[in-house]
């Protein structure tokens, strides 16, 4: 077999070159993915622009959660960012949100609104009833409904669906009612087979009163948020 052929089959993937490789390489950060979250991000600096996020994530601890950030769940998903999530308070000796520089705390946001609202919620596969769904999900809520986020996208899809341009951005959750699309919510609802409203209602008979810190989601009281911008400075030698 000639170099563009072996080229062309790498460039284009096959059932052979795929078994092969997964039968000769390494995936175990990938293999400790063990958690599927579905919900929306909107842009630091521009509200009106919501889009869908499908995190895969993973447990460096109790406190401290990594997720990869998909647009969707299908073959040919978009990676589009990455979110760092951490606890409140310490259940370890470890640094989270409360311990966290003041400086740091402004790109950070809470998840408590998200996780009583019901839009963020944990998904599974289709042939799962959503009565089992609403009882896997819960040890996830209550853990989630006191946490923080840091998310960056490094792919705005809604704008350049076609390839990652520009800088990376920073990225928010929703904090009240006014704030989410009532359409987008609909049709993701509909899409994936759930009801964020009936798990609003489920999660209020588990889920604990708990004020968030008012460090996180700095933009509520600034009414600013925060863009990266590219700066070029001397490289170090």
């Amino acid at each position: 077999m000639n170099p563009e052929t072996k080229q062309e089959i790498y460039r284009e993937g096959s059932k052979v070159y795929d078994a092969a490789g997964a039968a000769i390489m390494t995936f175990i950060p990938i293999n400790r993915i063990h958690q599927h979250l579905c919900a929306f991000h909107i842009y630091a600096q521009d509200h009106t622009r919501h889009v869908e996020a499908h995190h895969f994530c993973s447990h460096r601890s109790k406190d401290f959660h990594q997720c990869v950030i998909y647009d969707s769940d299908a073959a040919d998903a978009r990676l589009i960012g990455i979110e760092y999530i951490v606890s409140e308070k310490a259940r370890r000796a470890q640094a989270v949100f409360k311990a966290l520089p003041e400086d740091e705390k402004r790109y950070w946001h809470s998840h408590k609104y998200e996780v009583e609202s019901g839009i963020l919620y944990m998904e599974t596969k289709g042939i799962v009833p959503a009565a089992v769904n609403d009882t896997a999900e819960e040890p996830a809520m209550l853990e989630l409904h006191q946490t923080y986020g840091k998310t960056i996208h490094t792919w705005a899809y809604d704008q350049s669906p076609e390839l990652p341009l520009g800088p990376p951005q920073l990225m928010m959750s929703y904090t009240h009612d006014n704030q989410a699309s009532e359409e987008v919510i609909r049709c993701r609802d509909e899409r994936s087979g759930i009801s964020s409203s009936a798990k609003k209602e489920l999660r209020k008979g588990y889920l604990p009163p708990y004020q968030k810190d008012n460090k996180a989601d700095q933009w509520e009281k600034s009414g600013t948020g925060i863009v990266f911008k590219p700066e070029e400075v001397q490289i170090q030698k």
